[in-house]
């Protein structure tokens, strides 16, 4: 589950990757309406790590896999996740000439990002977030993975499949914290000493 766009601390003791579609209209239903109340809620606080991951599809979607590309290039200049809020928001226009044109509403110097986008330099690390969402069987977007954070690149986690209301996140949310603070409170107490190693 290693790659993508992060949000929210490194030690969140949650985790939540999204593997998602710019021109998905229910991506767009999430990102809209639920996302905001997650991000305020639980990764502006501290307590889940927020990982995108991209998941154009393609065959449906013909406008999508360059939509993911601009937001990838948008973070060459630190504003990915402001382009990734105007994708879905001007969803119904994802032509090349508006990406460029968006771009340059965020401030972002045009000539370097349209030699981005033309290039078509992040072509291959969509495809294998795409191939790393299908090998974890992802066929449909948006498409959550939601688990205690670990280290390495795996995760222990529960699926959320589609545009799911933000009580399905905060059920599974919540008890992976409560899971967290109790594993916490089980930890030994500050003032009980135990050696670094054994001898």
């Amino acid at each position: 589950m290693s790659g993508g766009a992060v949000l929210g601390e490194i030690d969140a003791p949650v985790t939540i990757v999204e593997f998602s579609d710019y021109q998905c209209p229910f991506c767009r239903r999430f990102s809209l309406f639920v996302f905001p109340a997650i991000q305020r809620e639980y990764i502006d606080t501290g307590k889940v790590r927020y990982v995108f991951r991209d998941f154009p599809l393609s065959s449906i979607h013909q406008q999508a896999e360059k939509a993911h590309e601009s937001a990838r290039c948008a973070a060459e200049f630190n504003k990915y996740w402001e382009m990734h809020d105007v994708l879905f928001e001007r969803q119904n226009d994802l032509m090349v000439p508006s990406l460029k044109q968006y771009a340059g509403e965020l401030g972002l110097d045009s000539t370097r990002f349209e030699e981005c986008l033309d290039s078509g330099k992040y072509q291959v690390a969509i495809q294998k977030d795409v191939a790393d969402g299908q090998a974890a069987g992802i066929s449909g977007t948006p498409s959550f993975f939601v688990g205690k954070s670990g280290s390495g690149d795996s995760i222990t986690c529960t699926i959320i499949r589609g545009a799911q209301p933000l009580a399905t996140f905060q059920a599974i949310i919540q008890q992976l914290l409560s899971d967290h603070a109790s594993k916490a409170d089980a930890s030994p107490k500050s003032d009980e000493h135990f050696p670094d190693r054994l001898p």
